[in-house]
């Protein structure tokens, strides 16, 4: 048994393994520039639902993580459907110098325990984001990143987290398309007009 330097636990080799595949997938659409990082919890368990894992027979995705792919087309104005090729997608992300990376690299089961596992490694996360990544700007997405918004502003970057409605960006119905639609909480279309507005 190992500590993993991505989220501190102590795990074995296939945890090890599956974590470098990860970072090996992510590194292939990283810009030379980030303009602006998305940094989201901790990445989905199943290996077929990582966001930078092009898929393409969409349906080997969970519906939560097809649609949180979606969204994240949306955000950059590509219409989701059956066309959808998500290798193009990932390619025009990086175009953009858009990023997404997970404050905690391994997933993590629960809401509290994803909470707790960001705010135990804070202090790293922000050398990685500061010194690693240097991003114009940066884009919190869901709950568990709340706070490292507060993490941010307090070393100055205050100007450089972008917010929705005083926090992170929040989807409470990817995975339901039915109250996702009832109540307009589409992420995606959000996400574009704040991106629309940045130099």
């Amino acid at each position: 048994m190992t500590i993993c330097d991505g989220c501190g636990a102590e795990v074995d080799d296939e945890h090890i393994r599956a974590r470098i595949e990860r970072l090996e997938f992510s590194t292939r659409f990283r810009p030379i520039r980030i303009q602006v990082l998305f940094i989201d919890a901790v990445p989905p368990p199943r290996a077929e639902d990582f966001f930078y894992r092009p898929i393409l027979d969409r349906s080997v995705r969970s519906l939560a993580s097809r649609m949180y792919f979606d969204e994240m087309a949306k955000s950059i104005g590509m219409a989701p459907g059956p066309d959808l090729r998500e290798q193009s997608v990932l390619a025009e992300f990086q175009r953009r110098g858009y990023y997404l990376t997970y404050a905690v690299e391994c997933p993590v089961e629960g809401y509290a325990a994803q909470e707790a596992a960001v705010r135990a490694l804070a202090p790293t996360i922000q050398k990685r984001v500061q010194f690693s990544y240097k991003p114009k700007y940066i884009l919190p997405l869901s709950q568990p990143t709340t706070d490292l918004v507060s993490l941010f502003q307090l070393i100055g970057w205050a100007d450089r987290v972008i917010l929705d409605k005083g926090g992170p960006f929040i989807d409470p119905f990817l995975g339901d398309p039915q109250n996702q639609a009832e109540f307009g909480t589409n992420l995606g279309d959000r996400l574009s007009v704040v991106l629309s507005k940045l130099s």
